[in-house]
C-alpha cells in the first residue's frame, strides 16, 4: 500500500482513483471525494486546499513512496525493480488512475525517471550507455530512459496483466546496461 500517506489521505485517493471511472476530474467534487472517502469536507480540507493541490500531492505521494523503493538499491538491480514495479501493482488501481487522467504524466515520468538514473550509482553510466547504444551520452540516456518508461506505461495500459517480476525481466534484458 501506499506508504507515504496516512490513512486519510489514502482513503481520499481512493475515493479518487474510484470516481475517475465515471467522471471526469472536472465533475469531481470535493463533496463527491468526501463522500466516496467516507470523510467530511473539513477533512479534505485539512489536508488540501483544493482538488488540484490534492492531485499534486497525491502524485508526489506515489512518487515519493517508489523513490524510497529505488533508494535501497542505487545500482537497480532486477530485486529492486520487482520491489518497485510489485509497490506499483499493489496501487494499480490508483496509479492507473493518475496515468490516466494527469496531465502531461509521460513528461512526468520521463524526467522522474532520467533524474532517478542521473543520480544512481550505477557504475561509469556515461561511458555505459554510449558503448551500449554507440551514439552520445545525450541520446543514449534518452532511448534508455524511453525504453523503461515505454515498458511501464504499455504495462500500465494493458491493467497491469503480466506480474511485477515479469515486467522486471523485460527491463533488464533490453536496457543494454
Amino acid at each position: 500500500m501506499l506508504k507515504s500517506s496516512d490513512n486519510t489521505n489514502l482513503k481520499f485517493l481512493k475515493a479518487f482513483s474510484e470516481l475517475l471511472e465515471t467522471k471526469s476530474f472536472e465533475q469531481i467534487t470535493v463533496r463527491d471525494l468526501a463522500k466516496k472517502a467516507q470523510l467530511s469536507r473539513r477533512a479534505f480540507y485539512n489536508h488540501f486546499n483544493s482538488k488540484e493541490d490534492f492531485l499534486r500531492e497525491s502524485i508526489l505521494v506515489i512518487f515519493d513512496d517508489i523513490t524510497k523503493i529505488l533508494n535501497n538499491d542505487l545500482l537497480y538491480e532486477e530485486v529492486i525493480l520487482k520491489e518497485m514495479l510489485s509497490y506499483m501493482y499493489t496501487n494499480k488501481e490508483i496509479i492507473k488512475s493518475f496515468v490516466c487522467f494527469f496531465p502531461n504524466i509521460d513528461n512526468i515520468i520521463k524526467d522522474y525517471i532520467k533524474g532517478m538514473i542521473i543520480h544512481s550509482n550505477i557504475p561509469d553510466l556515461e561511458k555505459q550507455l554510449e558503448t551500449a547504444y554507440q551514439i552520445p551520452y545525450s541520446f543514449a540516456l534518452d532511448i534508455y530512459i524511453s525504453i523503461i518508461e515505454s515498458i511501464i506505461l504499455n504495462w500500465i495500459d494493458h491493467d497491469f496483466t503480466n506480474e511485477p517480476e515479469e515486467i522486471a525481466r523485460y527491463i533488464i534484458s533490453v536496457v543494454r546496461i
